[in-house]
């Protein structure tokens, strides 16, 4: 056999080519054989195929001589190519049988490889394609045929990409193999994450090709500018799709793209029928706001777009529900780089109609649970294995709850409308419940008095708060949350008159709740013995969940709850109308015994509807309320706090089952005021901008290893920003947990994160839009004690404000047998030919061939667990923008309070780390307000009135550039007293932040000369007068030196 030119277009000459066929593919040895009539199609083609691959390249040249030799052989096996001395020889397989298309691919596959070697951008590997580059070949190929008509399918066992879904799934796109260019695992890895560099994320082959780099996960770098792995996203998307070695198997079989992960992320998943026809008949109009989000994972900003893909599709029983329905929102994106892979959220209203109540159980009846799906589609069809399911609760009436949902508080669950927290100061205002009794004696005790007696006149149907048409919350009666606001913390004991001599008065904080009724009149429909308990967490928290064991322990008569207790840690603390400790043990006690103040029976009267008003003294300050051991206030770790009612009833009790655990987010019997505020300065300096706020956490919830039933995600912070500014940075320290973990599970779970570690516990993130989301490692034994701090930028302004909402988000795992619809089992995979003979030893190039046997994968299970995300507890952090006169002295109040309560915490408290870093941020706002912090002594009652400030202040030195901004420097200060002898000397300060020079002595007109000095600038010094217990603030202008 020999090679043969006979019967070819110009004697196989092209441009490019010198074209060759085995003289056995034609006449006279096989008259039937495909040449020269095969070899002549290819030479038809062959420029316009050439010229389409320097196009993918940039139009480089090829940097070979030229013609290239191109022999068609009578083998079978793919393609392979040799270069000696500049001269290449394509050597082309195709069999017998094999087309002119086949011819033509495989000449793509050979060809592009010498292109990448030509390029030098990393896809040529040590003599060879390697890895990297064989996946490229493949995909070119590929696209070649789809770019000219010519199929969307690899040619049969050309396809590559379940070698690698196959296997073990190891990560060959940041480990490829330079002298691997054969169709395995490896080449497989590679090959598929082109296609989803392509097809998932929209990226086009000649940004691919342009991007190339020393390995794909550099590759993927250079396209998107994420400095992050995406090997760990890629893998857990692959194995959604395709748990277990499962594989590709219908279509093309190296591209499965587009994919997505989709999964519900419920907030409300309970409603009962009193709540809803409460909300019917509010301003809202029946609606539930962000009731569920569905979250899909998969793609970037950009190719969402481009695909068109909107709100999830909804179906199921729960969607069909008569007059319900759900309206998504826009959606929202955690990351503004519109490269990148990230979660994309959608958030759902439900809108309840009177239509609707006739789905309810009826009273007595057990609860009723409707399936709810939803479907991410594209082009109008459904989006492979990006469907997700969850179910929703509907329960019967009759029994008390409470309404959670408020108009005047944006319908947020977390802010509830039936329970009110407010602040007395009876010697400013000795009535501040308009019409109830008097708060006549400024005590302790006066309070409880006072407290009981705001009740009475609340719960007498005289006054008309009873039967459902005069609301005391709304109308003012009891004041509104946005006037205490200021004073109802735990560290804010009193409030300061101005005037001389100035003076204190003492705040009492109270809490009262409403508890409603929807029934029959009266005995038949009354509800007997309804108890309700109230309980303020230590801190803030993303964990209100009912806990009978912890958070929500009870003294117990026949299994029902009788009496509040605190948490075995004492993380939950609750309190009384009564006073500190009413006797449990006593049926008469006069708090929950027989008569007792949060004890009644509720009959209605008239109609169907009846409120009632429970309320306790939320005694923070006495030095007598003690608590396991400890006075109430050394327990306490923030300065606003979560507070919980429950209500206890026992032909109604709360209970945790079927993976549901109640609470106030989705439960009538809890109620929560879970809201924090924390003042910022304008304009001041940044310190004064800095939010700090303590939170507590349970520990992270075991997470599986198997992927695709959210199992394996581990429990969740989803930080929604609001209108928090862009720019702003947040951090989270986390004292009993390494920030490695942390991005270990980010780098794993998303498919982008802005998470960096700016300590070994210090988690930080910038605020951009939208949403972040912080992993929370499990293994923790002990609740987390945790400090979350938002540093705002210096161009705010007073009067504004700004919200961000914490959810804690878990997984909730039902088990449905034989769910249709929600998955389906995969076929399993065709066999495949023999592999075909690996290159020689020694060969310069590569080759193309077909791939080796594959083994089919294993079968999903005969039925589908249908899990979904949900979210456990929210908290609010409200932050106004203030002066400085306002800032002060509450956090003066602040840090004499957090002082005093590390003296009284042990030093191996979870709690004493964070606890010194509050410390230090309110000391660095103080000083950066004018203050002194060192002149705060510990106090569980506040500041001192009369802060002896020993007649220094303070001095503010801040840098900038000739033409404005910062200035990146170090620079040597010195502060130099005019006619005291007092002088500083600060070395290699960095100048783009602001010095902070303290206990700076006020006399004698308190003139400093401030002078600094730097290698690359000059800068002019000033002068600056320090005035007694106040900041003063000196801006230095840089000018860049002109070195001759």
């Amino acid at each position: 056999m020999a090679l043969t030119s006979t019967g070819l277009t110009n004697g196989g000459r092209t441009a490019h080519y010198q074209f060759q066929f085995d003289d056995s593919l034609s006449a006279p040895i096989n008259p039937g054989g495909p040449e020269p009539a095969r070899t002549n199609a290819v030479i038809a083609a062959c420029e316009n195929d050439f010229n389409q691959m320097s196009g993918f390249f940039g139009n480089i040249g090829l940097g070979v001589n030229t013609p290239i030799a191109v022999n068609v052989t009578q083998d079978s096996g793919g393609a392979r190519w040799d270069l000696d001395s500049g001269n290449l020889t394509v050597t082309i397989k195709p069999d017998v049988t094999g087309s002119a298309t086949f011819v033509r691919y495989l000449m793509v596959a050979e060809i592009t490889e010498v292109f990448m070697r030509a390029q030098g951008r990393g896809w040529f590997g040590d003599h060879t394609e390697g890895s990297e580059g064989e996946g490229l070949s493949r995909f070119l190929a590929n696209q070649f045929l789809i770019i000219n008509g010519l199929g969307n399918n690899p040619p049969t066992n050309f396809d590559n990409s379940n070698s690698w879904l196959s296997s073990t799934r190891q990560d060959f796109v940041n480990h490829i193999n330079n002298t691997d260019d054969g169709p395995d695992e490896i080449t497989g890895c590679s090959l598929l994450f082109l296609w989803y560099l392509f097809a998932q994320l929209g990226f086009t082959v000649n940004q691919i090709v342009a991007a190339g780099a020393s390995n794909l996960g550099e590759v993927y770098r250079n396209l998107t500018g994420d400095t992050g792995d995406p090997f760990p996203f890629f893998k857990q998307l692959m194995d959604t799709a395709f748990p277990g070695t499962s594989t590709i198997t219908s279509g093309n079989l190296d591209n499965p793209f587009p994919l997505g992960i989709l999964s519900f992320w419920v907030d409300k998943s309970t409603y009962g029928v009193d709540e809803v026809t409460d909300v019917i008949h509010s301003a809202s109009g029946g609606t539930f706001p962000e009731a569920f989000f569905l979250v899909l994972e998969g793609f970037n900003i950009n190719q969402f777009n481009a695909l068109g893909i909107g709100a999830p599709a909804l179906s199921g029983a729960f969607a069909a529900l008569p007059g319900l329905s759900m309206t998504a929102h826009p959606a929202e994106f955690e990351d503004p780089n519109p490269n990148v892979p990230q979660r994309i959220r959608f958030s759902f209203d439900v809108t309840f109609t009177t239509a609707t109540l006739a789905a309810f159980p009826a009273a007595g009846n057990p609860p009723v649970f409707e399936l709810l799906n939803a479907q991410i589609n594209v082009g109008g069809n459904p989006l492979p294995d990006a469907t997700a399911a969850t179910q929703f609760e509907l329960i019967a009436g009759a029994d008390p709850y409470f309404t959670n949902i408020d108009p005047q508080q944006d319908n947020v669950f977390y802010l509830s409308q039936d329970l009110r927290v407010f602040t007395a100061t009876p010697r400013r205002n000795a009535t501040p419940v308009a019409g109830a009794p008097a708060f006549t004696s400024d005590s302790f005790d006066g309070a409880y008095n006072y407290i009981q007696g705001v009740l009475g006149f609340l719960n007498d149907p005289a006054n008309g708060f009873t039967d459902g048409t005069n609301d005391p919350f709304a109308s003012g009666v009891i004041p509104q949350p946005a006037d205490s606001l200021s004073s109802d913390s735990s560290v804010s004991a009193v409030t300061i008159q101005g005037g001389f001599p100035p003076q204190f008065f003492n705040n009492y904080n109270f809490a009262i709740s409403r508890v409603r009724l929807r029934g029959t009149a009266g005995p038949g429909g009354e509800a007997r013995n309804v108890r309700v308990f109230f309980r303020m967490w230590s801190t803030q928290t993303a964990d209100t969940g009912f806990d009978p064991s912890s958070t929500y322990l009870s003294q117990l008569d026949s299994g029902h709850p009788r009496f509040p207790l605190p948490a075995p840690d004492s993380h939950t603390v609750p309190f009384f109308a009564t006073g500190n400790a009413p006797d449990p043990n006593d049926p008469n006690n006069p708090e929950y015994g027989t008569n007792g103040i949060n004890n009644r029976t509720i009959t209605i009267d008239t109609g169907d509807t009846k409120w009632a008003y429970f309320g306790c003294f939320l005694n923070v300050f006495d030095p007598a309320n003690v608590v396991n051991g400890s006075r109430v206030q050394a327990l306490m770790a923030g300065t606003h706090h979560c507070l919980v009612a429950e209500i206890a009833f026992d032909d109604a009790p709360i209970v945790n089952a079927n993976g549901v655990v109640e609470s106030p987010e989705n439960s009538d019997k809890l109620a929560q005021r879970n809201l924090q505020v924390t003042i910022s300065d304008n304009p001041g300096p940044a310190v004064t901008h800095l939010i700090p706020q303590t939170f507590d956490l349970k520990p992270g919830r075991a997470i599986s290893t198997t992927p695709g039933d959210l199992t394996d995600y581990p429990d969740e912070l989803m930080i929604d920003w609001g209108n928090t500014p862009a720019g702003s940075r947040a951090q989270i320290f986390w004292p009993q947990i390494d920030a490695s973990a942390v991005l270990g599970l980010a780098n794993r779970l998303y498919g982008t994160h802005l998470l960096t570690a700016a300590d070994a516990n210090t988690i930080e993130a910038p605020v951009t839009r939208g949403v972040t989301y912080v992993p929370i490692p499990s293994g923790q034994t002990e609740n987390i004690a945790g400090l979350i701090s938002v540093q705002l930028p210096t161009n705010i302004s007073v009067g504004q404000e700004f919200n961000l909402l914490v959810r804690r988000v878990s997984t909730r795992e039902v088990v449905i047998i034989e769910a249709p619809g929600i998955a389906a089992p995969r076929p399993a995979a065709p066999d495949k030919p023999a592999r075909a003979t690996a290159l020689p030893e020694g060969t310069d190039g590569g080759g193309t061939f077909p791939h080796p046997d594959i083994p089919p994968g294993p079968p999903t299970p005969p039925h589908t667990t249908l899990n979904w995300r949900y979210v456990t507890g929210t908290f609010q952090v409200k932050i106004p923008v203030t002066t400085e006169e306002v800032m002060l002295r509450p956090d003066q109040d602040a840090l004499a309070v957090f002082k005093w309560r590390l003296e009284n915490m042990p030093v191996g408290s979870r709690w004493h780390p964070v606890v010194e870093r509050q410390i230090d941020f309110l000391s660095q706002r103080i000083i950066g307000l004018g203050g002194d912090p060192d002149a705060i002594p510990p106090s569980p009652d506040g500041a001192p009135l009369k802060i002896d400030t020993k007649g220094q202040g303070s001095l503010a030195i801040s840098f900038t550039a000739s033409g404005g901004g910062p200035v990146s420097d170090r620079a040597d200060i010195v502060v130099k007293a005019r006619q005291e002898s007092d002088e500083r000397l600060i070395r290699h300060w960095n100048t783009e932040k602001t010095l902070f020079v303290r206990h700076l002595n006020a006399a004698n007109g308190g003139i400093y000369e401030v002078q600094a000095i730097s290698d690359q600038h000059e800068i002019e010094g000033q002068f600056a007068a320090i005035r007694e217990g106040k900041l003063t603030q000196v801006v230095l202008v840089l000018k860049k030196k002109h070195h001759k």
